[in-house]
């Protein structure tokens, strides 16, 4: 009579196909758990990111508007110029 070896009440190759099955299914777990963790940290740097260019976006808009602003004054200054000097009758 030869003897079986059992674990768990399980054949050895059953429960070494068990274990290993066990070890893949925590491994996976473990990487998807790391990769969670550096998709949290790139969403962090991102949204840091974003806030950082929305302000700098935000102070380049104000820069620009209040540079549009002078020159449509001066665009419009000269424009009555121009419309007091044709307006003037010409004398000889």
């Amino acid at each position: 009579m030869t003897m079986k070896s059992n674990i768990l009440g399980l054949p050895l190759p059953q429960a070494i196909s068990l274990f290993t099955f066990l070890l893949a299914i925590i491994s996976i777990w473990v990487h998807m758990e790391i990769r969670l963790a550096e998709l949290n940290v790139e969403i962090t740097n991102l949204k840091q990111d974003l806030l950082l260019h929305k302000t700098d976006n935000t102070r380049n808009f104000d820069i620009i508007r209040s540079d549009i602003k002078a020159d449509t004054k001066e665009i419009l200054k000269r424009i009555d110029e121009i419309q007091i000097y044709l307006r003037n009758p010409k004398q000889p």
